[in-house]
């Protein structure tokens, strides 16, 4: 395809990413790609091969182009020279091969032997062969043809560079070599399968966000079964396999690519990345890394490993001092380990050092610091999947908050939507620790219930204004796709409260709820807020036994506070304060 049929191709199949991963010297290629990318506003990955070091090597000299690497020949007394560039230079160097003896080394293919015939060379000078990395059969090629100059492009590892390098000077004759080309600015630049992996898992999610349905990922705890069956595998062969499934608890099977680290008699190491799929997973992306050691006698130990978090207080899933590393996944690497074993007849016991190599610092944006995990990241899932934006694994998150506030002796919380609406109430609660502050996302009523459930004795809940209008309509769970602002609701307690007709109509037409705070600001109708704040209490109020205190606090802008307070045994009561 040339330009025009790439964007032709592209707009047809709604393509947003194109994985440009041909070899460097594809230059048209390379153009039109980026060339179709622009014309089409597609994002491009070039998946480059790493350009080896090639510094103090007195056998390696370097030619901008094919152009000046013929003059050179043309120049030299070299009369035997091999090419190792392929078929397609055969024409580029077409004026050594009609005066001197230059062979050309070229893929053993029906279609590399095809385009040598059509260039014209002598038959005798094109020698079929599959390439590799054996110096040896490059030295006897070499000394069979008699050369006293090897030629090549600036390749890399699977252009097996480092073998000719290798080979010229065992043959201590000159490696001269074509510069890469240079190629359009492509989007992202990636050096590594490693570093492929992780960009594209990020450029998909990123790309795909608004398709449907949402993709599933995996859980760390998956992650870090995949890790340790690589490294069982390892130790048992002695090579990392390139790739390993594991069974997940609902009996499907998950495929992760493999990334060495370390092996030895004993002990093995190595990483796969986290795919969270469509879900806003900070891990997602990331690697998630086991070292598995062999010890003597049987059973199974979990050890903290750089970037996994320890347990510093009660009421998580695991005992204090312990790493986080849930139970499920702690069941999952040792059913799997014990199989492995039985499967090759061993009795040993194993040490299972999970890391994640930059879990500190994706630590400091999850939930652990207000739970107690330091030093990193938890290892969890229970179904080895991690399901996009679910409201289970969100509420499965906010119960180890709430438990570890009650079993650390904190009795009262204060629940609030996010950050924001926490940094606005703070300073009314400065004498409660970190541990009490929840934030439930849009799960108010399970967040409620759950903080019953866990044995709270005084509950704040606070919300900002737009939210307050969904719960004040009855909805428990405030997430755009259980509903939306309705304006007709707000109107009928604007008319309730006696405002002008012209304000209820300007409110029945608006599609955001912020929008409100301009048409009555509160210091115009107290009344307004007051009883939105009011129904968003009563809604609430079936939730709460009679025994725990409950306070519904709305909160207006920066500066205003809506505050209503219900204690058992007594009516609530409501004030308006600044603050």
């Amino acid at each position: 395809m040339d330009a025009d049929a790439m964007a032709k191709f592209c707009n047809a199949n709604g393509i947003r990413l194109i994985i440009d991963a041909a070899h460097p010297f594809a230059v048209d290629l390379h153009h039109n790609i980026k060339n179709a990318a622009i014309r089409c506003n597609i994002t491009t990955l070039r998946f480059e091969r790493p350009v080896p070091d090639f510094l103090n090597n007195n056998y390696v000299r370097f030619f901008d182009d094919f152009v000046s690497l013929e003059e050179a020949l043309l120049n030299s007394d070299f009369e035997n020279i091999l090419a190792l560039t392929g078929v397609q230079t055969i024409p580029k160097l077409r004026a050594v091969w009609q005066k001197r003896q230059c062979y050309f080394r070229i893929l053993d293919t029906r279609l590399s032997r095809h385009k040598a015939n059509k260039y014209g060379i002598p038959q005798y000078l094109v020698i079929p062969m599959a390439p590799d990395e054996d110096v040896d059969s490059l030295v006897a090629l070499a000394k069979k043809t008699g050369v006293r100059v090897l030629l090549s492009k600036e390749s890399g590892a699977s252009g097996f560079i480092q073998s000719k390098i290798e080979a010229a000077a065992l043959l201590k004759v000159p490696l001269w070599m074509v510069r890469r080309p240079s190629l359009p600015d492509f989007s992202y630049k990636v050096f590594s399968p490693k570093s492929f992996l992780q960009r594209f898992y990020h450029l998909r999610r990123e790309l795909m966000q608004d398709k449907s349905p949402l993709r599933k990922g995996y859980t760390t705890g998956t992650c870090l079964t995949a890790a340790a069956k690589a490294c069982f595998l390892g130790l048992m062969t002695g090579v990392f396999p390139d790739e390993v499934s594991v069974m997940l608890p609902d009996g499907s099977e998950a495929v992760f690519p493999v990334f060495p680290g370390s092996i030895s008699d004993v002990k093995a190491s190595c990483v796969v990345i986290k795919d969270a799929g469509d879900d806003a997973d900070v891990i997602h992306g990331h690697e998630i890394g086991c070292e598995l050691k062999i010890c003597p006698g049987s059973g199974m130990k979990f050890l903290q490993g750089k970037g996994v978090g320890k347990v510093t207080l009660p009421g998580l899933q695991v005992p204090v001092g312990q790493p986080a590393i849930n139970p499920v996944p702690r069941q999952m690497v040792t059913n799997l380990l014990e199989h492995l074993a039985e499967d090759y007849g061993l009795e040993m016991g194993f040490e299972v050092r999970a890391f994640v190599p930059e879990g500190e610092k994706l630590a400091a944006k999850t939930f652990n610091p207000r739970v107690g995990v330091v030093g990193g990241i938890s290892i969890i899932g229970t179904s080895g999947r991690v399901i996009p934006f679910s409201s289970e694994a969100f509420l499965a998150s906010i119960r180890p908050q709430l438990s570890v506030a009650m079993k650390t002796g904190c009795r009262e919380v204060v629940l609030t939507s996010g950050k924001r609406s926490e940094n606005l109430i703070r300073s009314d609660f400065s004498h409660l620790p970190d541990t009490a502050f929840v934030h439930f996302g849009n799960l108010i009523g399970n967040t409620i219930k759950m903080a019953v459930e866990e044995g709270a004795e005084k509950i704040t809940l606070a919300l900002m204004f737009a939210k307050s209008t969904k719960l004040a309509a009855g909805n428990l769970n405030t997430h755009s796709k259980n509903c939306r602002f309705n304006p007709v609701f707000v109107a009928d307690i604007a008319r309730d409260c006696g405002l002008a007709p012209d304000v209820i109509g300007e409110i029945e037409s608006l599609k955001m709820a912020n929008a409100v705070l301009d048409i009555i600001p509160p210091e115009i109708s107290t009344q307004f807020y007051q009883i939105i704040a009011t129904t968003c209490f009563e809604v609430c109020k079936p939730l709460i036994p009679e025994n725990i205190v409950f306070k519904f606090v709305m909160l207006i802008g920066k500066e205003s506070k809506i505050k209503i307070e219900y204690r058992s045994g007594s009516d609530h009561k409501l004030c308006h304060g600044q603050g």
